[in-house]
């Protein structure tokens, strides 16, 4: 057996093992999680909330427990209830801010970018959100000074 089947025999029980890591763990191994596209294809996984996986070279965890996968069901994309984007690469300062994709949840005290401004989350958003957080002034940010 050559060692590239050894390692197809052993990707199962790797991508159940990189759940047990901290999201910031498994930002620095994203690859080891499973694709998103790999979990379509099984429909459903038994699993409970905090599952995380890998789309677009982005790392998103699961809502909710128990997930099913569909393809018109593509993380980023109108998702926000089902999944949300982990981003601890960044502090969340004004001067390290979080950048904003979307489908993601808002903290007070931190700090996100989007399209070259900066705002500061006044308020939790207890879900996550995807309108532009231009939108969002007044709700939940208010642009940094």
């Amino acid at each position: 057996m050559s060692y590239y089947e050894s390692a197809l025999k052993l990707r199962p029980y790797v991508e159940r093992a990189v759940q047990s890591l901290t999201d910031a763990e498994s930002l620095r191994a994203v690859t080891l999680n499973p694709k998103w596209e790999d979990l379509v294809k099984l429909g459903s996984v038994e699993a409970e909330a905090g599952y995380k996986f890998f789309h677009d070279g982005k790392l998103y965890k699961c809502l909710q427990g128990n997930p099913a996968f569909q393809a018109d069901w593509v993380p980023g994309t109108g998702t926000e209830s089902l999944y949300t984007r982990i981003d601890e690469e960044h502090q969340g300062t004004e001067a390290d801010p979080i950048p904003y994709g979307g489908n993601m949840y808002l903290w007070a005290g931190q700090y996100y970018a989007e399209n070259g401004t900066v705002y500061r989350c006044v308020r939790d958003t207890g879900i996550p959100v995807y309108q532009p957080l231009e939108d969002l002034v007044g709700i939940y940010v208010e642009a940094a000074a």
